[in-house]
């Protein structure tokens, strides 16, 4: 059995350190333990799922490297364009007014927990022991990268653009976090799982979608938030799988195979989030 020790800390807003220890065996994770066999966190190969291209999926679900860029800018710019501060397209305004005149606003809290759910199902697949385009603590470390360039970039976004909210609450409406952070998972799924099966990604943009939604029906934002958000969150994922490996390397020849360390920021602070191998 081996065991793994993540570090969680905060530099700025500092409460304290989170220790988490994750145990694994064979008999728990089925026939790949949470561990990897030669390299430990060394990032695994680009489609380490099959090697045939018959067996990786529909064209579609691969895709190209440059399709979820275009995606992703398409809608950050559609986004900005229907803002309703930029008073270029009026979509804004004319949205809210057809969701308050045929729907009620509702009280669910359901989108809170929505924004996570592709995220944490895509972690929880690698641990039952389901392979997925990395091993389980690749996919830990680079769901946390994820998060942190879709938090750091829509949070300072929205100080950048101080637009008010449809309820008037407060001006921290452009984008759509909840949203942003359903899309990073979604992505984040379907980059894991998308291979195996097109329902993946098709499952986790559905939750995407709805958490967007619901933030409109809410009245908690607009739809060129919501529009922004989604292209933010899926160019955070993108950003993430780029950038894990190019920090691995570094990392690697000062502590060796046995440790990893990715820069954190939440809630304004910055840190780092380390993993070593007991």
């Amino acid at each position: 059995m081996k065991r793994f020790l993540i570090l969680h800390c905060w530099s700025l807003r500092v409460a304290g350190v989170l220790v988490v220890v994750l145990g694994g065996s064979q008999q728990l994770f089925g026939q790949q333990p949470l561990a990897l066999s030669q390299h430990p966190l060394a990032i695994s190969s680009p489609d380490s799922l099959t090697t045939g291209a018959a067996q990786r999926g529909p064209a579609w679900v691969q895709g190209s490297e440059k399709r979820p860029l275009l995606v992703s800018s398409l809608l950050i710019s559609a986004g900005a364009l229907t803002m309703a501060k930029m008073h270029l397209v009026e979509t804004d305004e004319e949205l809210h007014e057809e969701i308050r005149e045929h729907m009620a606003r509702p009280t669910t809290t359901l989108d809170n927990q929505l924004r996570y759910l592709p995220g944490v199902v895509t972690v929880g697949l690698g641990l039952a022991g389901v392979k997925g385009r990395h091993t389980p603590v690749d996919q830990v470390l680079l769901g946390a990268l994820t998060y942190t360039i879709n938090d750091a970039v829509t949070s300072h976004l929205k100080k950048l653009t101080h637009v008010l909210r449809p309820d008037g609450s407060n001006f921290h409406s452009f984008p759509s976090q909840h949203t942003s952070t359903a899309f990073a998972a979604a992505t984040f799924l379907q980059k894991e799982y998308g291979g195996r099966s097109v329902w993946y990604s098709v499952g986790g943009y559905s939750v995407a979608a709805a958490t967007g939604s619901l933030r409109m029906v809410k009245d908690a934002h607009w739809l060129s938030d919501v529009l922004a958000g989604a292209g933010i969150g899926i160019l955070s994922t993108e950003a993430a799988y780029w950038l894990y490996p190019r920090l691995q390397r570094p990392v690697r020849k000062l502590v060796g195979h046995q440790a990893m360390v990715l820069p954190s920021y939440q809630w304004g602070a910055a840190g780092l989030t380390a993993v070593v191998v007991l």
